[in-house]
């Protein structure tokens, strides 16, 4: 007996209640670990082993959500979008988006109200993540990057979209603004700083991997939490971002909380975790010409691994007949499929086994947001 799952993170107050929505399912078989999903040119499906994604402690928090299956690369004239085109081009570097969030309909809880009403991610064209595309310096530099809002702030009757997409926006405008001498991991720290006194951000808390692609292809990378980066060679990973995980689905988070919340929550003994800037993790990465980079929220690598990436971008991208951003929409489409499927041994599924000792099965539904990069 397998068990299918759908869960999502909750607000992060000290250790992190297990509340995770099984349904039974009986089947033949498992499926090995891997991403079969994938529709190749040759009419079959393409498989690949591989290990899970790494987490520390086995705590999660749940909740249902039906999502659309159709992938979203929207125009930048959409409200919230931090970037021109869906699909940009320069010397150096061609960068396509695309991104699908999932369908929303909570409880507000903070506000006392028990009628079901929209999320006001809903509001946001990529959910609760965010992702930006800078446009190109004078000097030739890029930045870009992805955030994710931690969803648990809507149940209290937040806007857990805000402070992603508000931060991407700073970033950008910071990079933009005679800031290309700055790294990363100092960007994201101004930009943070900007965030914590803006009245546009109430409360919330985002993770953040960002980079700046140089002229010399070059890639800087700083990341926080688990939103993940990977540079592909020859259709094979040779370089990602670790995960900065608390617990189990509990990633390291900016996070901006009211003083009057925060002691209400240490007079009942519990603690928010606010992480800052100085603890992303720092890369810096030397790219060749016909390398892909991707920059993805969780959406993605809790559901597929590097492998599963690996065989979808060779199928897509080998004969160079197919434009990039068609593949990066191709490919959220792809993600969304599997996230929906109760029987897809995902990342997070298998992860999950691991921990608890139970055999779980299941995509892990969720915002998917992905900026996918090909070196010129």
């Amino acid at each position: 007996m397998l068990l299918s799952l759908v869960v999502k993170r909750g607000v992060p107050i000290g250790s992190v209640t297990t509340q995770i929505g099984l349904k039974s399912s009986t089947i033949l078989a498992k499926r090995s670990f891997n991403f079969s999903a994938w529709t190749s040119k040759s009419g079959g499906n393409s498989n690949s082993g591989g290990s899970s994604k790494s987490y520390s402690q086995s705590t999660s928090s749940s909740s249902t959500s039906t999502g659309s299956a159709n992938a979203s690369s929207a125009a930048a004239s959409s409200t919230g979008l931090n970037y021109e085109t869906a699909f940009t081009s320069t010397l150096n570097y061609n960068i396509a988006v695309a991104y699908q969030p999932k369908e929303r309909e909570e409880k507000n809880l903070f506000k006392g109200n028990n009628n079901k009403q929209l999320s006001p991610a809903c509001q946001s064209a990529t959910g609760e993540d965010n992702l930006f595309v800078s446009k190109l310096t004078e000097d030739g530099y890029l930045a870009v990057g992805v955030a994710d809002g931690v969803g648990g702030w809507s149940e209290a009757g937040y806007d857990s979209s805000a402070i992603s997409r508000e931060l991407c926006c700073s970033i950008r405008s910071h990079f933009e603004n005679n800031n290309q001498d700055k790294s990363p991991k100092q960007l994201l720290s101004v930009a943070f700083k900007e965030i914590t006194e803006s009245p546009k951000v109430e409360i919330g808390g985002t993770t953040a991997c960002i980079g700046i692609l140089s002229p010399d292809k070059q890639l800087q990378v700083a990341n926080l939490g688990d939103s993940w980066c990977g540079v592909f060679r020859d259709f094979k990973l040779i370089h990602e971002t670790n995960f900065q995980t608390h617990n189990f689905n509990t990633p390291y988070q900016l996070s901006k909380i009211p003083r009057h919340i925060q002691r209400q929550a240490e007079m009942e003994g519990r603690r928010y975790i606010v992480d800052t800037p100085d603890l992303a993790d720092e890369y810096t990465w030397n790219l060749e010409s016909g390398d892909l980079v991707m920059f993805a929220t969780d959406g993605v690598t809790d559901n597929v691994i590097p492998q599963d990436i690996e065989l979808f971008l060779k199928d897509q991208l080998e004969d160079n007949t197919n434009k990039l951003e068609e593949v990066a929409t191709r490919f959220v489409k792809e993600v969304v499929t599997v996230s929906k499927d109760h029987n897809f041994p995902s990342a997070f599924a298998q992860e999950l086994s691991k921990l608890t000792g139970q055999k779980y099965l299941g995509g892990k539904e969720d915002d998917i947001t992905v900026v996918l990069i090909q070196v010129n």
